[in-house]
């Protein structure tokens, strides 16, 4: 296959990966209240990363219907099968971003405290994702066992806001208990996007080397 068909492609994919940075960079200005911060705009955005997305994927299938097999390789028909998966798992990310927009605009106008921890979660799911553009850029499978390490820090911080969220949650009064099963949905959400780049680095990595990287990141499967 051509090389500028895979190029044009690829910068398809990072223009909609930077709609996604910023839209997690909005999200996380929401989270910490900023009166700057938009959901609309982020919801402006997300309609142009739906169009991204089907837009790559129509043109996915054009190079995998119209080229001769002959002309590709075995990592052609890989970039471009995963190519498919990464623009999906970005969109989705945006998806889940609006969600916990939602649930911030809700909490600002309603004056509530949103949880350290929840924006933590956010700031890190955003320098996931700019890290995980540079592995999709580079194509460097070291650079995406990185990625998948740092989605750790993203269970992690899951795990223990999860936990206190639901800490005494049966004593809470009814707008207490709903406050905290809202955040606790958020967490779910954030978590979720952090997958997305675990999953993406490893689809970068599979490109690259051929193999399936393990959800570990320290082994390799043939």
């Amino acid at each position: 296959m051509k090389t500028e068909a895979l190029t044009l492609l690829k910068e398809e994919v990072l223009s909609m990966g930077r709609g996604v940075e910023s839209t997690v960079q909005e999200l996380t200005r929401m989270l910490k209240k900023d009166p700057a911060a938009s959901l609309e705009r982020m919801e402006d955005g997300e309609e142009t990363i739906n169009r991204q997305c089907m837009e790559i994927e129509e043109h996915c299938l054009e190079l995998l219907v119209e080229r001769d097999k002959e002309e590709m390789n075995e990592r052609d028909i890989r970039s471009l099968v995963s190519t498919i998966l990464i623009a999906t798992k970005l969109e989705r990310m945006a998806d889940h971003a609006i969600r916990i927009a939602k649930v911030a605009d809700w909490a600002r106008e309603e004056e509530i405290d949103v949880p350290e921890e929840l924006i933590e979660m956010s700031q890190t799911v955003g320098h996931m994702v700019q890290e995980t553009l540079l592995v999709f850029l580079s194509d460097a499978p070291d650079k995406a066992i990185e990625v998948m390490r740092r989605d750790n820090a993203v269970n992690y911080l899951h795990d223990v806001l999860s936990k206190r969220l639901l800490s005494n949650l049966g004593e809470q009064d009814t707008q207490q208990a709903q406050m905290r099963m809202q955040f606790l949905f958020c967490t779910r959400f954030l978590e979720r996007m952090g997958d997305a780049c675990g999953s993406i680095a490893k689809r970068v990595y599979f490109i690259a080397t051929g193999k399936r990287l393990k959800a570990a990141a320290t082994k390799v499967e043939t």
